[in-house]
């Protein structure tokens, strides 16, 4: 598998997909894409906002917000999407 399986996945997901468990390399294989940027995130898993107050934390997403996440559990290669 790599970076094509991952965003056709994505984008054939049933449900709005919000996090994507990435396996060690495909990880970093999305990474080196280019696609990711760093998006703040508050309580509740909300998108913050410039003015939000309290904890934020910024977290890797690509596309709209779902959010890249390592998974040592999984193949290097392998992928598992949650809604």
């Amino acid at each position: 598998m790599g970076l094509k399986e991952l965003g056709a996945a994505i984008a054939g997901h049933t449900t709005r997909v919000q996090v994507a468990f990435c396996g060690f390399d495909l990880w970093l294989d999305v990474f080196a894409s280019g696609r990711v940027r760093m998006q703040p995130f508050k309580k509740g898993g909300l998108f913050a906002e410039k003015d939000d107050e309290g904890i934020i934390v910024a977290m890797p997403v690509v596309g709209d917000g779902v959010v890249i996440s390592f998974d040592p559990t999984l193949p290097p290669d392998g992928f598992r999407l949650a809604p």
